[in-house]
């Protein structure tokens, strides 16, 4: 018996979305919850989570993972502007940057580089606000689902050490706050299909013999008694 076409889920982004597998990780959760559900084979989906990076500081040669807030707002509107030219009904969520917790990263950076390490700090908060703004701008423009996960996580109390693991990267907390939030954006989303796994048909959801019946269902209605063991 053919199953169903299982829906495909792209979730793009670099190491926070690589964490996204670890044990108590988003990407983890979300696949679990998608599990035997019914879509057609195109990507249905694409989440788009980066910027992180792009907000570290820029160094004077040039190098290292900071990119230009302009660099990266086109970037993003070039990113979702291909996903949504694969098809009618290839939808795109875009994920702000997660805050940054200052003091953490700046003993991050003494544990491994050294004392002199903390007074040059990689990132702050204040940055990661001015790129989640930039990705909030872009996904309102672009006309795609958002995530605001820099403001979604410091609504949390003690999100410095509960929601984050460095400083930077997400914690499970931190992880289970962005899962929760990506699936306020399906859910609430216009889009026809809906993709909130509720709203998604079972695979191999066709009756069986062998679906399970309790013995009460049909003993109890004959009148049997079993006896305790």
């Amino acid at each position: 018996m053919a199953g169903h076409q299982r829906p495909l889920f792209v979730l793009f982004g670099a190491s926070l979305t690589e964490n996204a597998f670890q044990p108590g990780g988003w990407g983890a959760s979300l696949a679990d919850y998608y599990t035997r559900k019914d879509h057609p084979s195109h990507p249905a989906l694409v989440v788009v989570f980066f910027g992180s990076n792009d907000a570290a500081f820029p160094l004077p040669s040039g190098m290292g993972q900071s990119v230009p807030i302009t660099e990266y707002k086109a970037n993003l509107r070039q990113i979702c502007a291909r996903i949504k030219g694969l098809s009618d009904t290839s939808r795109v969520v875009l994920v702000t940057p997660s805050p940054v917790f200052d003091e953490a990263r700046r003993a991050y950076a003494r544990r491994k580089w050294g004392s002199l390490a903390g007074n040059y700090p990689d990132r702050t908060n204040q940055r990661a606000q001015e790129y989640a703004e930039a990705c909030i701008e872009v996904a309102k423009e672009m006309d795609v689902g958002m995530v605001d996960l820099w403001n979604a996580i410091q609504r949390t109390k003690d999100w410095e050490t509960e929601c984050l693991s460095d400083g930077f990267h997400l914690s499970p907390v931190g992880n289970q706050i962005l899962l929760e939030e990506l699936l306020k954006v399906l859910k609430n989303a216009s889009w026809v299909p809906n993709l909130h796994w509720e709203s998604l048909p079972n695979d191999f959801d066709e009756p069986s013999i062998y679906d399970y019946i309790h013995p009460s269902t049909e003993l109890a209605s004959n009148d049997v008694q079993q006896s305790a063991v």
